[in-house]
């Protein structure tokens, strides 16, 4: 019991010291993944091969007033390419969008973050490299 009361606290405590900036959703964690399983990504890096046939953006969002909604804005060369809504329903949250990536399409991407009202809230650089090797 002692134990539930602490972790209720710390997160309270959590909670309130990341919105005294007065901002309603932040992202505390971001990943490009190759798949996410248990919800939990498999984190690749910033360069990504042209092979990959499906990237996953995955994000950890802390929301002031659940439930809410975010959206992933992928943008291939500037343009944007998709735009998919992602419903928050819990304070902490972890959510993910996934991109097919056609192998020709090489070169700088990124991925915004925005909330429900199309504020920016953070973005992922990462560039799509060509190569050589099959990607299981």
């Amino acid at each position: 019991m002692k134990r539930l009361v602490f972790i209720l606290l710390l997160a309270f405590s959590i909670y309130n010291i990341s919105f005294a900036e007065n901002k309603d959703i932040k992202v505390i964690e971001m990943a490009l993944a190759k798949s996410v399983k248990n919800r939990i990504p498999e984190i690749i890096g910033d360069e990504v091969p042209n092979n990959i046939k499906r990237l996953y953006f995955w994000t950890k969002i802390l929301a002031k007033e659940p439930p809410t909604y975010i959206y992933h804005v992928w943008y291939y060369k500037g343009e944007e390419v998709a735009r998919i809504r992602l419903y928050i329903k819990y304070p902490i949250f972890r959510t993910w969008s996934f991109k097919t990536i056609p192998p020709s399409w090489t070169g700088k991407w990124k991925v915004v973050v925005e909330d429900e009202n199309g504020n920016q809230i953070v973005e992922k650089h990462f560039k799509v490299v060509k190569t050589e090797k099959k990607e299981k």
